[in-house]
């Protein structure tokens, strides 16, 4: 019998070995933010990797930054650190780069350590396995899942909040609000944005807990100025018009800024909108406030872990003056509208100018949150295939929203609005696509 001590054979521990020997990776994210940036300014791969993706999230209280993320991940990966390869790959997929995303995932997966760091119970490790478990082929759901459970147990901010954004969207698991809430709550406890914002989502819509309005623009207020580009873009549009919150416009079109800035192409247009809106009538702005309020409910549900950024919904500015002179010369139409409403909803004298007035007596239900009597509206005005008509049809079966949430009913009624031109559905059409896998 051989003892390793009596070898001739040197015995040469490597760092991750050593690591793995020292290292208790349940205290790594106790550990100070200090001395997490001496580590990796030393050249070490797992600290270069755990402080890419503490920049990609928002951890430890960081500002969220890509370019600090990619540039200390490709400093890990140089060394083949897995935790930095994994956090290329989820930044090269949400570039649109399938290709070269997952050949980094494979990299990390075959050829680096992170599948040691993982046996070892490393969170951030178990957390990287399992996006790469959801996002890489072959896909194993439940399989990731579990990576993120064994995560979030340990405490691990960004894998908690990723799990509140499954559970809220029923990917791969049944869709559970309540069970969404636990952990956004606690993701949220620890600053996380991703939390922060998913949790404000959930105030907003009533969605797992009761809506509240003031908590909801709090938290993701909050999640803005840490930094998240989601929560930029839709505080942006809540200040803009006064969905939920004070209306102010100016300080709207200056989150809108910030996310267009940072490459979002939803707030790159509706910027222009809004700078246009400021610029041309700032006298005017409360009666345009009253023309121009929309919901926004369940913007989370639209949030997937790619980087498609859940667009907020429009609804058109409606003129009604004209609906209600449309509306005079005709009978009565089968909508009904609630008590004291200005609206008299008769047939207008032609078919197209009938078409218009269901419509436009829909948007103003719908802005009102009237929904069913919206739905009426728009059924009529989609009965010609009017592609607004037929696009708000879509919305409201994806939210919810007067039906019975349906997402196949959703993409066939999107899919109608894009086929006779509506440019608006096909965002919305790929959204709901992705929630009905």
């Amino acid at each position: 019998m051989k003892f390793w001590f009596l070898s001739t054979r040197p015995i040469v521990l490597s760092a991750l070995s050593l690591l793995l020997l020292t290292t208790s990776f349940a205290a790594v994210l106790k550990q100070e933010l200090a001395f997490i940036q001496s580590k990796a300014l030393e050249g070490d791969s797992y600290y270069q990797g755990a402080l890419a993706i503490f920049y990609k999230y928002g951890e430890k209280s960081l500002p969220i930054d890509l370019g600090e993320a990619e540039r200390w991940a490709k400093l890990a990966a140089e060394k083949d650190g897995g935790i930095g390869l994994a956090v290329l790959a989820s930044i090269e997929l949400e570039r649109g780069k399938t290709e070269r995303g997952q050949f980094l995932y494979d990299e990390a997966y075959l050829h680096s350590s992170l599948r040691d760091l993982e046996k070892a119970k490393d969170p951030i490790a178990q957390f990287c396995i399992g996006l790469m478990e959801m996002d890489n082929p072959p896909r194993n759901i439940e399989k990731g899942i579990r990576s993120l459970e064994r995560s979030a147990d340990q405490g691990f901010a960004t894998a908690q909040a990723t799990l509140g954004m499954i559970y809220f969207t029923g990917i791969g698991v049944p869709r559970d609000p309540k069970e969404a809430i636990k952990w956004c709550s606690q993701a949220a406890r620890q600053k996380l944005p991703l939390g922060m914002f998913y949790l404000g989502m959930a105030y907003s819509a009533g969605d797992g807990v009761q809506r509240n309005n003031d908590f909801s623009n709090r938290w993701i207020g909050s999640a803005a100025e840490r930094g998240l580009l989601m929560a930029q873009l839709t505080i942006g549009m809540k200040l803009a018009l006064g969905d939920g919150i004070d209306r102010d416009l100016d300080m709207g079109v200056q989150w809108l800024r910030q996310a267009a800035n940072r490459g979002s192409a939803e707030a790159q247009l509706q910027l222009r909108r809004f700078e246009n809106l400021l610029a041309r009538s700032p006298i005017r702005q409360s009666n345009i406030e009253k023309m121009q309020r929309k919901s926004i409910a369940k913007l989370a549900e639209q949030v997937t872990t790619s980087s498609s950024q859940a667009p907020p919904l429009q609804v058109e500015s409606v003129n009604m003056d004209e609906v209600n002179a449309l509306l005079s010369k005709g009978n009565k139409s089968p909508s009904t509208p609630k008590k004291n409403s200005s609206t008299k909803p008769v047939f207008p004298p032609s078919a197209d100018k009938e078409v218009q007035s269901y419509r436009e007596l829909g948007l103003e239900h719908y802005k009102n949150q009237n929904f069913s009597e919206a739905k009426q509206n728009f059924l009529k005005a989609s009965e010609v295939n009017d592609p607004v008509a037929l696009r708000y049809m879509g919305i409201m079966y994806f939210l919810g929203q007067g039906v019975e949430l349906d997402y196949n009913q959703a993409i066939n009624w999107l899919s109608r609005s894009k086929k006779h031109g509506d440019r608006e559905a096909d965002r919305y059409l790929k959204i709901a696509q992705t929630f009905s896998k």
